[in-house]
């Protein structure tokens, strides 16, 4: 059992440190002081080092952010109330955070670099899977055109992240959220 406890706080120590610093902020020593595991069981349960273990902390948090994405667009709402609930809360945790934690993923696509190009995959694979769950919600949408709607709130809500954390406060993530779910509810009204 110790092990898989072990194996977690490392993992939830990577992903924090990730979304503070990107890549290149995550030092082994950094995650080892986080997670008050071993350096040895790292490097045990991941024998490729930081660019394993970012890759897995990568690929748990496409999971738990895929149910937070889910929970908000399979919602009965209006397409511009799912939009706004998104920025909303996307703005509350980064307040939570005191404005020092964004997307992870995010940080680490702005990272990537030779080094580090096999990180590139996950990270595509992550976006087009928040993607496709976005897309999914997007019941007012025409088929044919909800991967490109749900792609342009993804972008959106990132673009506002990044300003957000810039100027520390929720505003852009609000104005982002208000103005992209009334344009993107104008185009596409619930239908009666």
């Amino acid at each position: 059992m110790e092990h898989s406890e072990s194996k977690i706080r490392i993992i939830h120590a990577t992903l924090d440190l990730l979304s503070q610093s990107g890549l290149s902020g995550v030092a082994i020593n950094q995650v080892v002081a986080a997670s008050a595991a071993p350096k040895g069981s790292i490097y045990h349960f991941f024998p490729g080092g930081k660019l394993e273990l970012a890759s897995v902390a990568l690929k748990e948090a496409g999971q738990g952010e895929g149910q937070w994405f889910r929970g908000i667009f399979h919602r009965r709402e209006s397409i511009a109330q799912k939009v706004e609930l998104l920025f909303t809360s996307a703005a509350n945790l980064l307040e939570e955070s005191e404005f020092m934690k964004g997307c992870p993923v995010a940080a680490v696509a702005l990272d990537l670099d030779r080094d580090s190009e096999g990180l590139r995959p996950v990270c595509r694979e992550i976006f087009t899977m928040w993607q496709n769950i976005i897309a999914e919600g997007l019941d007012e949408v025409p088929e044919p055109e909800r991967s490109q709607v749900a792609e342009l709130i993804l972008a959106a809500l990132e673009g506002a992240l990044i300003l957000a954390r810039t100027e520390a406060t929720k505003e852009p993530l609000l104005r982002a959220g208000r103005t992209l779910g009334e344009s993107i509810g104008r185009k596409f009204p619930a239908a009666s």
